[in-house]
């Protein structure tokens, strides 16, 4: 056979060669390609168990973390719910997942309610869960035990117990008797008036800050005692040639006072009361009169400071040694038989002292 005609056939015979080869390259090639998608698939490929409240049930899924598997299964999750593991954590085959989901529930303590979303079971889960401290008398609706469920109202109700101490003053009489032993005219202090006061304690129980009930305690009284004047029957005095027509006479514990203004010189503390009228420094009398003193004449009498129930303001009186006075003030320290004269000057005042006088109130 000539060289010709060998050639035909060996080119044949290598186009086989290469066939049979390319034919087993891609073999290969699908065999390694097989191969790396099983272990892709062996290793990126997962079971997992969700359990959502009551119900389980399992995935297959590729995702990488717990936020991808739930994006890619469609478990949204409300603001207030809870998953386990974290979104953030790697999924591996096996895993399981927990949501609890949050309820929503009104809660109510001491009258101030609001919505909240809890994962609690039970009512004591949610107290402890908004961090509701419980005290001894607190009421609670429904029970700690009672099982929760969207839409419930859990109340706490604050029960307290208060005492409250009430105090008031109880006026005394005044009770004139006659005393055929007394001088003519004259009135004589047995005994000096003095209120009286009645104390109660109450304990006051509250709900959520409103009373409910309230109970009496105790209670005390200390009787006032009644002012009990003596008095003469003669209602006439002579002084210089003139009948002074009045209705009784007492002898009174006389000091004296000035109007505390600027001019009258007396002292002033820093808070700008007066040593005699206090904050009562403006240059008028209780009755609103000016603070001016009198010369004592009937047309311009002194001015003097009284006890009301003793001797009621605006009553024109008689002051032996000192002429005719109008009662136009009260003071603090004024109390039963005592009477305060009014000077202009603070120095005036100091010189007085105090003395005993005999007061005739006028008719």
């Amino acid at each position: 056979m000539e060289e010709n005609e060998i050639e035909p056939l060996l080119h044949g015979s290598g186009a086989k060669k290469r066939k049979r080869r390319r034919n087993f390259e891609i073999g290969v090639f699908l065999l390694l390609a097989l191969a790396l998608f099983a272990f892709f698939y062996c290793h990126q490929h997962k079971e997992i168990l969700v359990i959502d409240g009551t119900e389980k049930k399992q995935y297959s899924t590729f995702s990488g973390t717990v936020e991808e598997f739930l994006l890619e299964k469609g478990l949204g999750l409300q603001e207030y719910d809870k998953v386990v593991p974290a979104r953030s954590e790697q999924l591996a085959d096996g895993d399981i997942i927990v949501i609890k989901r949050a309820t929503p529930v009104f809660l109510t303590v001491a009258g101030r309610g609001r919505k909240v979303w809890t994962h609690a079971q039970e009512a004591a889960g949610l107290l402890r869960e908004q961090n509701v401290e419980l005290k001894e008398d607190d009421q609670i609706f429904p029970a700690l035990n009672h099982p929760l469920k969207a839409g419930d109202t859990v109340a706490v109700v604050r029960i307290v117990k208060e005492y409250k101490v009430s105090r008031v003053k109880l006026p005394y009489r005044t009770i004139r008797i006659p005393n055929p032993d007394l001088e003519s005219g004259a009135v004589h202090v047995r005994q000096e008036g003095r209120e009286g006061l009645r104390e109660e304690i109450w304990e006051l129980t509250k709900e959520d800050g409103r009373e409910i009930s309230r109970v009496l305690v105790s209670s005390t009284v200390d009787e006032p005692q009644d002012l009990i004047l003596e008095q003469g029957e003669k209602n006439v005095l002579s002084r210089a040639g003139r009948n002074i027509h009045y209705e009784r006479v007492i002898i009174a514990e006389a000091t004296a006072y000035c109007p505390g203004t600027p001019g009258s010189g007396c002292p002033i503390d820093e808070r700008g009361a007066a040593v005699c009228t206090g904050f009562y420094n403006d240059g008028y009398t209780f009755t609103g009169v000016r603070a001016r003193a009198g010369d004592g004449t009937r047309e311009t009498p002194h001015i003097i400071a009284v006890d009301p129930q003793v001797i009621p303001l605006k009553s024109l009186v008689y002051l032996e040694g000192y002429g005719y006075a109008r009662a136009e003030d009260t003071g603090g320290a004024i109390k039963g038989a005592k009477i305060d004269l009014l000077f202009d000057k603070h120095r005036e005042a100091l010189a007085f002292g105090r003395k005993k006088l005999r007061v005739y109130i006028l008719k």
